[in-house]
C-alpha cells in the first residue's frame, strides 16, 4: 500500500487533503438534496452554510499548499484534481500564481506585494480585517489578467490551464443556479465568498505588524534571513483545520516545502522568531487585536505607521528575485516547465519577454535580463528537500 501511495501521490500525507475534498462535494450534495427536507428550519440551514463554509476554505488552504508543491505524480491526475480544488475553492486556482507565488512570496509588504496590509488603514481595526479582501481583490484581479495576457501571448500552457478552470467552474455554477437558484446561493456561492475571504484575511492577520522582507546584503555578500516577516499561530487544532497554514515564518523560508513538514521544520527555527510572532491561540490572537482593546500593533509593542503602505519599498529589485523562481521550476512544483514565466514555447527576443515581464509586475525592462539566463547557468540555494518525510521513507 505505502508504494502504491508513493507511485500515485508526491507525499502520502495528501490522503488527508483528498479526503477533505472528498467530504465537500459529499456534504454540498447531502445539503443540496436535503434542503426540502428542513426548509422551514433557519437553524438548520445555518449550520449547514457554517459546515460548508468551512470545508470551501479548507479547499483554499489546500489549494495554496498544491499551487507550491504539487500532489500528484501524474500531470494528467494533477489536472483534474486542480479543476476540483477550483470547483470546491469557487476561483480558478491557477490564478494563485501571479498575485501569490510571484509577488506576495517575491516582494513581500512591498509596494509589488498586491496584498500587503498597508493597503487598509481604517482606525477600526476590526474594519481592516473585514474589509481587506475587497480592497486588494481589484487589484489581485488586475494582475491576474495582464498575467494571463502575457502567458496567451508567449503561447504557454498556463493560458489553457486557467481559461479550462474557469470555463469548468462558470459551467458548473451555471447548471446549479439554473437548476435552483436559492440552493445554489445558500450552499455554493456563500461558502466561495467567504473561502475567498478567508484565505486572502489570513495575509492580514500573519503579517500586519510585522517586519518588512529585505534584500539587503552584508559586506561579505551573504543576504540575512528575517525571521520576523510573519505571525505564526502554533495551535494543533488550527493547523489541522488549515492544513499547517499557521506555521508561516517557515512556509515564506521555503516556499516548495511540503505543508506536512512545516511543524517540525518550525520547531528549528522557533527560537529565531520573535516571541509575539509565534502565538499559541489564534482565537485568543483575534480578540485581543480587532476587538478588546483592538489596537492595531507592531509586533514589538508600538503603533503602527499611520499608513503602512509607506513602508513599500522596491529597491534592489534585481536578479535575486529569481530565487523563488529557481526553487520552483527546479523542484518541480508546476505541471510544466513551459508554466514557467520565463519559458516561452516558442522563440522570443531576450529584451522582448524582459519588456512583457516588466509590463506585468511592475519593473525595469533590464531588472528582468538576468533571469533569462541565471536559469540555466545558476543552480537553486541549498535548502530542505521540499518532499515530506513520508516520502523519504524506504
Amino acid at each position: 500500500m505505502r508504494f502504491r501511495c508513493k507511485q500515485m501521490l508526491v507525499c502520502c500525507a495528501d490522503f488527508k487533503s483528498l479526503l477533505w475534498i472528498a467530504k465537500y462535494f459529499a456534504l454540498t450534495g447531502a445539503c443540496w438534496a436535503l434542503h426540502a427536507t428542513h426548509s422551514s428550519s433557519l437553524c438548520v440551514v445555518f449550520m449547514r452554510i457554517v459546515v460548508l463554509s468551512y470545508y470551501s476554505f479548507a479547499a483554499a488552504c489546500i489549494t495554496h499548499n498544491t499551487m507550491h508543491t504539487r500532489c500528484f505524480s501524474s500531470t494528467t491526475a494533477e489536472r483534474v484534481y486542480r479543476l476540483l480544488l477550483t470547483m470546491a475553492y469557487g476561483h480558478p486556482v491557477s490564478t494563485f500564481v501571479p498575485g501569490h507565488n510571484l509577488s506576495h512570496h517575491r516582494h513581500l509588504q512591498s509596494k509589488r506585494d498586491p496584498m500587503r496590509t498597508g493597503l487598509v488603514s481604517y482606525k477600526c481595526h476590526i474594519l481592516n480585517l473585514l474589509l481587506f479582501q475587497p480592497t486588494v481583490a481589484p487589484e489581485v484581479a488586475r494582475m491576474d489578467m495582464r498575467y494571463t495576457h502575457l502567458q496567451r501571448d508567449q503561447n504557454m500552457v498556463y493560458y489553457t490551464h486557467v481559461c479550462t478552470e474557469w470555463a469548468v467552474l462558470v459551467a458548473s455554477q451555471c447548471a446549479c443556479l439554473l437548476c435552483d437558484w436559492r440552493r445554489f446561493g445558500l450552499y455554493l456561492l456563500l461558502p466561495h465568498l467567504f473561502a475567498q475571504w478567508a484565505i486572502v484575511s489570513m495575509n492580514l492577520i500573519q503579517h500586519d505588524g510585522c517586519e518588512q522582507q529585505t534584500k539587503s546584503t552584508t559586506t561579505n555578500g551573504v543576504t540575512p534571513v528575517n525571521y520576523n516577516t510573519s505571525r505564526n499561530f502554533t495551535g494543533a487544532l488550527v493547523n489541522f483545520l488549515t492544513f499547517n497554514n499557521g506555521f508561516h515564518t517557515i512556509h515564506h523560508l521555503y516556499p516548495t516545502m511540503h505543508w506536512s513538514r512545516l511543524p517540525h521544520e518550525h520547531d528549528k527555527i522557533k527560537h529565531n522568531i520573535h516571541p509575539q510572532l509565534n502565538q499559541a491561540s489564534m482565537p485568543a490572537y483575534l480578540y485581543t487585536t480587532f476587538v478588546s482593546p483592538g489596537t492595531r500593533l507592531h509586533y514589538l509593542g508600538g503603533p503602527m505607521l499611520s499608513s503602512g503602505d509607506e513602508g513599500g519599498n522596491d529597491q534592489h529589485d534585481d536578479g535575486s528575485c529569481a530565487d523563488w523562481i529557481q526553487d520552483h521550476k527546479a523542484s518541480k512544483t508546476q505541471l510544466s516547465t513551459r508554466t514557467h514565466p520565463l519559458s516561452p514555447s516558442r522563440p522570443a527576443g531576450k529584451h522582448a519577454v524582459s519588456r512583457r515581464l516588466a509590463a506585468v509586475f511592475g519593473a525595469g525592462a533590464g531588472t528582468w535580463d538576468p533571469l533569462l539566463t541565471s536559469i540555466k547557468t545558476h543552480k537553486p540555494p541549498s535548502r530542505p528537500n521540499p518532499t515530506c518525510t513520508h516520502a523519504l521513507e524506504k
